[in-house]
């Protein structure tokens, strides 16, 4: 539920001020109050929330540059999976048409502006000029690489409800508001903070033993790749493990990989040592899955838990209209429509299309 910002809390705009001298006697831009300005409304705020800079701890070794970092491989991964070029996300662009997977092209795709050139190329060499082979490093890596492009788009995601509030202070306080989703993201940026300052120490270090993994391989090379963390709530038995609604609680999140190479296609699933307690029960689950249970898992797992998802074009057009609405219903988070709890059990069971067979 929301608290209310008091007169000398800092104002939830982000201006550094307090509310008493920023945004509390402010009147709306009524232009932000028109649903017709929406696609508009929505390009402005994407383009003031984005930033760029390096999340690699030592900024003195930086280049001057900070690029289009790519979370999935562009030579290896993307370049294999386009058609003539081109992929498809389920990533909104600006114009705000409704489909759940647009095009990008492969230069776009999973790109994200949270490294310079230098440390974009250098941490990454191990996982970008080396064939996977499951070593510490390359595991460690690829759930960095995962932490980063979330963490990034979570203060994005920040950034835009700032800019929101800035044009509409009354959204702050909004007693009709079932939560506060920009108090929600600030949070998740929060409790990310804490895996940071782990990533950040074992790669200044080079000591990468922070994480527990379990690496899934799957015969042939599949037609999509995907990155994210969940921090789930619950284990596979329903049983609460973390309170995500808990504003005290810190929480651990899991890290993922999913990406075909060569002849095979990997899952890798991490987390911190720290967080072995918390997540015993699900990885003695996932430990113990027969291999249809974990296409069924990664399946189920994906659309409900990142947006970092690319998928071959042809691919997903031959897929029957059922499969597709079902994959886009678990995406847009209406996974109850189908008499699914999304709870992790739940993600144990068959869906109508196979991202494996695709």
């Amino acid at each position: 539920m929301n608290n209310k910002v008091g007169r000398n809390d800092l104002c939830p705009c982000g201006s550094g001020l307090k509310y008493k001298k920023c945004c509390l006697l402010k009147q709306d831009d009524p232009a932000y109050s028109d649903i017709r300005n929406l696609p508009r409304i929505y390009k402005e705020a994407r383009k003031n929330a984005r930033f760029k800079e390096c999340i690699y701890p030592q900024h003195e070794s930086c280049s001057e540059k900070i690029i289009g970092a790519h979370s999935i491989q562009n030579n290896k991964i993307l370049s294999k999976i386009a058609d003539d070029g081109m992929v498809y996300m389920p990533c909104p662009k600006p114009e705000l048409k409704f489909s759940v997977l647009k095009k990008y092209g492969r230069k776009e795709a999973s790109v994200f502006t949270g490294f310079c050139g230098h440390h974009d190329k250098t941490v990454f060499q191990p996982i970008e000029d080396r064939d996977f082979s499951g070593t510490e490093e390359q595991i460690f890596l690829l759930a960095y690489r995962a932490f980063a492009i979330e963490y990034h788009k979570k203060q994005e995601a920040v950034r835009i409800g700032q800019f929101m509030i800035s044009k509409k202070p009354s959204l702050i306080n909004a007693s009709d508001l079932p939560f506060d989703s920009n108090a929600g993201f600030s949070m998740a940026v929060n409790d990310l903070k804490k895996e940071k300052d782990v990533f950040d120490l074992a790669l200044l270090s080079g000591e990468k033993d922070v994480l527990t993994s379990i690496v899934w391989t799957f015969p042939g090379f599949s037609n999509f790749a995907a990155s994210g963390i969940e921090a789930p709530m619950y284990d596979f038995d329903g049983k609460l493990i973390q309170d995500l609604l808990d504003p005290k609680i810190i929480a651990g999140h899991i890290f993922f990989s999913i990406f075909p190479e060569k002849n095979n296609t990997y899952a890798i699933f991490a987390w911190l040592h720290e967080y072995d307690t918390l997540f015993s029960e699900i990885k003695k689950k996932l430990d113990h899955l027969t291999d249809t249970e974990k296409r069924n898992f990664i399946n189920n797992t994906i659309p409900v838990t990142t947006e970092n998802i690319v998928i071959k074009p042809s691919a997903w057009d031959s897929l029957s209209k059922c499969a597709k609405i079902e994959f886009s219903l678990r995406f847009l988070g209406v996974s109850n429509l189908l008499g699914v709890k999304n709870s992790l059990c739940d993600r144990l069971k068959s869906t109508k299309y196979d991202l494996f067979s695709l």
